[in-house]
């Protein structure tokens, strides 16, 4: 029997402008299985974006039924959705959105503090993580002064410290130049492999789309494979 960890069925999300309805999202279908590493291709504007909102919990939708490891999250309220998603979700963006007043070490440790765990417990495996990304003489610098691979390395332990189910990545390369961009990208991969985790992620750039299990398409509104 296969284990689904995202079932995603007949999803409906339309915006409303100027009295207008517009479909983003119409009857879409996702399924994602345990450890699978899915990409979505598509043109700008097609709902990528909208999508990975959803499945992390960022975003509402009109209609349909979301199942995450086997549990109907449309349930939750928004403060048992923020708890959910600070467990078993991690997500990468294209901005990096570090809290800049933060160092690098606290901005990784503090959503495990969040969780619930000692700040000694989360500061010690903040270290861990960063030592492993090559981030060891940067613990205690602020955001401000790395690069932007160096920034975005920094982006991937803080989605991996509470070691999630699933990890969101939305154009994580988007800002980064093409040699740091293909660094980080294969860094990254080669991590969510050897902890066997599941991982969807939205990309323009076919070489990185290509480097998934399953390539999506997604166009007006649904996919097609």
């Amino acid at each position: 029997m296969t284990e689904y960890l995202v079932k995603i069925s007949n999803l409906r999300k339309t915006y409303k402008y100027n009295n207008l309805r517009f479909s983003i999202l119409d009857k879409a279908q996702l399924n994602i299985k345990k450890n699978e590493i899915i990409s979505i291709i598509g043109p700008s504007g097609v709902g990528k974006t909208t999508l990975l909102n959803i499945i992390g919990l960022l975003d509402s939708f009109d209609s349909g039924d979301y199942f995450f490891d086997n549990y109907e999250v449309t349930k939750l309220n928004n403060k048992k959705k923020n708890r959910f998603r600070n467990e078993f979700i991690g997500f990468v963006h294209q901005f990096f959105y570090l809290i800049p007043e933060l160092t690098v070490l606290e901005n990784v440790a503090l959503p495990k503090m969040i969780k619930g765990n000692s700040k000694l417990e989360s500061i010690e495996y903040g270290k861990f993580l960063l030592e492993k990304f090559g981030l060891k003489d940067r613990i205690n610098f602020k955001p401000l002064y790395l690069s932007g691979g160096e920034q975005q390395r920094v982006s991937i332990a803080r989605a991996l410290v509470n070691k999630p189910k699933l990890l969101i990545a939305d154009e994580m390369t988007g800002n980064l130049d093409e040699e740091t961009a293909d660094e980080i990208f294969d860094f990254f991969i080669n991590e969510i492999q050897k902890n066997k985790q599941t991982l969807i992620y939205a990309t323009h750039n076919i070489k990185y789309a290509d480097r998934a299990y399953k390539k999506l398409k997604l166009s007006r509104g649904n996919f097609n494979n």
